[in-house]
């Protein structure tokens, strides 16, 4: 008796192992390679995309930087309550922020400990609708406490190609162009 049951036992237990319906447990050999083909389709179709949104040239870092910085000003004088004032040294592609509440010696620091712009970004000139293109020496940019900003175009250059950003007084959002953009008609 005791050596029937272990026989059936030790037999059960050398059987292959079934689910509830009958099938066996596992995957075939079949479906295991249909499932690494279609992860290879997806890996096909997916890396050209990641190696792109890793490896960025410089004139998408230079478009995030702009837009970013802008955005953050915008954001920091509605926020804080105070006017910023973005500043661009064209002629040392250097830039500094300051605000109206710092004391006239912090900003004559500031304007002493200037930040180089990122690697890649040449502005060729900041044009305003008033008074006209600033293509050297030192120009402001302000984003005042009530939401507004100065209305402005930042052009930048590399190599031979043009993009332009457009900086709207009441909007958050920054228009980019491919080329020279300009206010005049």
């Amino acid at each position: 008796m005791f050596s029937t049951t272990l026989k059936k036992k030790l037999n059960q237990h050398n059987e292959q192992q079934t689910t509830d319906n009958g099938h066996p447990n596992g995957f075939s050999l079949m479906e295991l390679i249909v499932v690494m083909a279609l992860l290879s389709i997806m890996l096909v179709f997916s890396i050209p995309r990641f190696h792109q949104s890793l490896f960025l040239d410089d004139s998408k870092t230079s478009s995030r930087w702009i837009t970013s910085k802008i955005k953050l000003l915008k954001e920091a004088a509605v926020s804080n309550q105070k006017h910023y004032t973005l500043h661009f040294d064209l002629d040392t592609d250097h830039y500094w922020e300051t605000d109206d509440s710092m004391p006239a010696e912090d900003i004559e620091k500031a304007a002493m400990h200037t930040e180089p712009l990122p690697d890649g970004l040449k502005i060729a000139d900041i044009e305003f609708p008033l008074r006209g293109k600033v293509s050297s020496g030192r120009t402001d940019i302000t984003f005042y406490k009530n939401g507004y900003s100065d209305k402005a175009m930042i052009h930048t250059q590399d190599g031979g190609s043009y993009a332009s950003y457009l900086i709207e007084p009441f909007l958050s959002e920054i228009k980019r162009f491919d080329t020279y953009a300009s206010f005049e008609h």
